[in-house]
């Protein structure tokens, strides 16, 4: 299984690769945040990890594998839903991140 990471703000993935470790998951990291780049690393992947990259349609339409796009943050506005929704991809988000906890 592959989960590509189109972006990230973290000082590396170490947290994420451990957890997708443990399901047999390697991770990928996309070598820019750009369009082409992105899809170079997605393309073949079952799953797309999203901080602030935008993820159009013709993106989604060049993800032969991908089932579910997930952010990495508390909303969806840079991922074309209505594409993803037509690709049969489900679209997640953290809803809580950055939220302090009591």
């Amino acid at each position: 299984m592959l989960v590509a990471v189109t972006d990230s703000v973290f000082p590396n993935l170490d947290v994420a690769r451990s957890v997708l470790s443990a399901i047999g998951a390697d991770l990928q990291l996309a070598a820019q945040p750009t369009p082409e780049a992105i899809v170079e690393a997605a393309a073949g992947a079952d799953a797309v990890l999203v901080t602030y990259a935008k993820i159009t349609a013709e993106m989604i339409g060049r993800l032969n594998r991908c089932r579910i796009i997930s952010r990495f943050g508390i909303g969806v506005d840079n991922v074309d839903l209505a594409a993803a929704t037509g690709a049969g991809i489900v679209v997640t988000k953290v809803p809580d991140y950055c939220s302090a906890s009591a």
